[in-house]
């Protein structure tokens, strides 16, 4: 399958990325290469495989939730250089887009 020039700058457009000529032309041959190796995965004859989710078994680990003191919020207060309403405000990091 062929990745094409649109579908390259769609997905630049999703991703907010400006790419020059050249990047388009590497990106669309790169990824239309993963995309010819991953449909090689149709050629295998998979009518006996049984479905799996994940090939190790895994299990969590969870510990046992301890009740413990917290912080005394005087020492927190003093620690923030903002504190407001029982909250540390911090710098705003990410603006709005419009």
């Amino acid at each position: 399958m062929k990745i094409d020039r649109n579908q390259i700058l769609r997905v630049a457009e999703l991703a907010r990325l400006n790419l020059t000529e050249d990047e388009q032309r590497e990106f669309s041959d790169q990824l239309s290469g993963i995309i010819n190796y991953v449909e090689k995965i149709n050629e295998l004859d998979t009518a006996n495989v049984e479905p799996t989710d994940h090939i190790v078994d895994l299990k969590n680990v969870f510990r046992n939730d301890k009740v413990c003191k917290s912080m005394d919020i005087s020492d927190l207060q003093k620690m923030a250089p903002r504190f407001e309403d029982g909250h540390v405000v911090v710098p705003i990091i990410i603006e709005e887009q419009e």
